[in-house]
């Protein structure tokens, strides 16, 4: 019988990790799932888990890899790493709404590409321009940021 985890239930790496052993009862303890990731010690993950330690950016590449969990990658950009400023967390959602999230940033990217070719027309950007790129450079980051979606989701199918 499994026992319930209490202080780490909050924990977006146990999270990840609880809801892959629904489908794969070896990660359901920490021991089996340090096994299952090869790198990772229990007392390590349990430091992970409890917040004690963070993990490199290599673990937990592997833990979402493990537990087919792209989008802890995302989270992990951009809750812990510092680089990560211009990323976000990837919510869960629904392949449809993603599709949907997708189609509209196409049609968002066809304008955005039109007005950036219209301030690029002379090839220089002018004052009265500045503020124009810097709205184009907020929706290509939000287009970014759709594409990701899109791809967490697509990567999830294929290690289905």
């Amino acid at each position: 019988m499994a026992r319930k985890v209490t202080k780490a239930a909050s924990n977006r790496y146990c999270q990840a990790r609880l809801e892959a052993a629904k489908g794969n009862d070896r990660l359901a303890s920490r021991l089996s799932a340090s096994e299952e990731l090869g790198c990772v010690s229990e007392d390590s993950l349990k430091k992970y888990e409890l917040g004690i330690v963070k993990p490199s950016n290599d673990i937990v590449a592997i833990m979402a890899d493990t537990y087919n969990a792209p989008e802890l990658i995302f989270w992990y950009c951009a809750n812990e790493c510092p680089l990560g400023r211009n990323c976000r967390e990837i919510p869960e959602m629904p392949p449809e709404r993603a599709y949907i999230r997708m189609e509209n940033t196409i049609h968002n990217l066809n304008d955005a590409m039109k007005r950036l070719a219209e301030i690029l027309d002379d090839g220089v950007i002018d004052r009265s321009e500045v503020k124009t790129a810097l709205q184009l450079w907020e929706e290509f980051l939000e287009a970014r940021r759709r594409i990701d979606e899109t791809m967490v989701f697509l990567e999830k199918s294929q290690n289905t």
